[in-house]
C-alpha cells in the first residue's frame, strides 16, 4: 500500500514537474524578448548572431549562455525568489551587493591596480607641473562602506578605503592641494548622507563636503548657510537595489540645493549633443529608471556651464558621477564651469585648456571610481 502510495505521488511529482518545464519551454518560445531591464537599469543580451568563427571559438555559445540568463521567461520572479530564499539561508551579497544593517546597501570596495594608479599619479604630477599657472584640487569622496561602518553586517570584510585614499595623498606633489572630506562626513555619519539604495552619496552629503571644501577652493565659509534644501522626490530606488534586487520596495528622498540671495541662472551646453539647457536639473530622469541623473542630466563627455557669478575664475571638474550633485554648490562661485568625465571623452586635458581660459581645476571622484579608473591618465596626455 504505502509504495503503491508512493508511486502514486512520484508520479504526479513528475507530471507537474514535466508540465512547469513545458510550460516555461513555450512561454520563452513566445514571449518577446526585453531590451532593458527597468528594474536592473541596464540593457539586456540579445541573440546573438551565429557565425561559422563564433562557433568554433566558442564566442557563440558564451553568448548565447549570458542572452539565456537575460531573457529567461519570468526572469524577475525567479530572481526575486532567489533573493529571497538566499536572505532567509542567511546570505549578505547578491551580485556584488553587499545587505547592511537596517537594510543600507552597500558597494564592495575595490582595491586599485598598483601599475594603473602609479601611472595616474604620475601622469597627475606632471600635469600639475605643466599648468603651475592654475590651481589644482584633488578631492576623493569615501564610499558608503568606508564611512558607514556601524551599518556594515557583522563578519563582513572590506579592503581599508582609507589606506587608499593616504596612499594617493601621499602620492601627490605638493602643487595639487589635497580636499579631505572624509572627516566631515565620518562626523556625520549617523544622518543621510548616502543613499541606502544607491551608490552615491546624497545632496546632504554633498552640501557637509562643500562645507568643508570651501575655504580651500578659495569660497567664503559664510556663503555655505546660503543654501536651502527642497525636495524632489521621494520615489527614489537606487542602482544598488535593482543590480542586487534588495529593498526594491524602499523609497528615498532626493533634495536639490539652492544658493539664496543669488542670482541662480545657467546656461548648460552639452557640447557633443549640441544641446543646451537653463538648468542644472533634468526634471525628466525622475520618471526613468535612475533618478539620480537628474543631476546635470547624468554622465556625459564634456558639460560647459555658464553662469551669472560675478566671479572672474573659470573651473575645470574632472569627474565622475559622484561630482554630479556637487557641482550645483560650485555654480554660483565660478563665472564658467567646464565639466569632463573621462569614461566619455575621447581627448585630451590639453585640449580643453586650449578652448577654455581655465584658471582652477578640479579632480573629483568617489574613491570606488578612482580606484578603478583607467582612462584618467590618458585624458591627462599620458597615454
Amino acid at each position: 500500500m504505502k509504495k503503491r502510495r508512493k508511486r502514486i505521488v512520484d508520479g504526479i511529482v513528475g507530471i507537474l514537474l514535466s508540465a512547469t518545464v513545458l510550460v516555461v519551454l513555450v512561454w520563452n518560445l513566445f514571449v518577446p524578448d526585453q531590451e532593458i531591464s527597468t528594474k536592473e537599469s541596464r540593457v539586456l543580451a540579445q541573440r546573438p548572431k551565429l557565425t561559422l568563427n563564433s562557433l568554433v571559438s566558442g564566442e557563440f555559445m558564451e553568448k548565447y549562455e549570458t542572452y539565456l540568463a537575460d531573457q529567461f521567461a519570468g526572469r524577475d520572479l525567479w530572481r526575486n525568489l532567489k533573493v529571497t530564499l538566499g536572505r532567509l539561508g542567511g546570505v549578505r551579497q547578491e551580485n556584488g551587493v553587499v545587505l547592511g544593517d537596517g537594510g543600507q546597501l552597500f558597494e564592495t570596495l575595490e582595491s586599485p591596480n598598483q601599475d594603473t594608479l602609479s601611472e595616474t599619479l604620475s601622469a597627475l604630477g606632471s600635469f600639475a607641473e605643466e599648468h603651475s599657472d592654475m590651481d589644482v584640487y584633488m578631492m576623493l569622496v569615501p564610499d558608503a562602506a568606508c564611512v558607514l561602518t556601524d551599518k556594515r553586517p557583522y563578519l563582513a570584510t572590506f579592503p581599508d578605503q582609507n589606506l587608499m585614499l593616504t596612499q594617493v595623498k601621499r602620492g601627490l606633489p605638493d602643487s595639487i592641494t589635497w580636499i579631505d572630506v572624509t572627516e566631515v562626513l565620518n562626523g556625520h555619519a549617523e544622518e543621510k548622507i548616502y543613499y541606502q539604495t544607491d551608490a552615491h552619496w546624497t545632496s546632504l552629503g554633498a552640501y557637509y563636503a562643500f562645507g568643508a571644501a570651501a575655504e580651500q577652493l578659495g569660497i567664503s565659509k559664510d556663503s555655505i548657510s546660503e543654501y536651502a534644501a527642497y525636495p524632489v522626490s521621494t520615489s527614489f530606488n537606487g542602482i544598488l537595489s535593482s543590480k542586487s534586487g534588495y529593498c526594491l520596495d524602499v523609497q528615498e528622498e532626493i533634495d536639490i540645493y539652492v544658493a539664496k540671495g543669488r542670482d541662480n541662472d545657467v546656461v548648460v551646453n552639452y557640447v557633443d549633443e549640441q544641446r543646451k539647457t537653463t538648468s542644472l536639473y533634468d526634471s525628466s530622469c525622475l520618471e526613468g529608471a535612475n533618478q539620480y541623473e537628474l543631476f546635470l542630466g547624468g554622465d556625459t563627455s564634456v558639460l560647459d556651464i555658464r553662469t551669472a557669478s560675478e566671479s572672474g575664475r573659470r573651473l575645470l571638474v574632472v569627474k565622475d558621477s559622484f561630482a554630479n550633485c556637487f557641482i550645483p554648490f560650485l555654480a554660483p562661485h565660478f563665472r564658467e564651469i567646464v565639466v569632463v568625465d573621462p569614461h566619455y571623452y575621447s581627448g585630451t586635458l590639453q585640449e580643453l585648456l586650449g578652448t577654455y581660459r581655465i584658471s582652477d581645476v578640479l579632480f573629483l571622484y568617489s574613491g570606488n571610481g578612482f580606484f578603478q579608473d583607467n582612462s584618467l591618465s590618458g585624458v591627462l596626455g599620458n597615454g
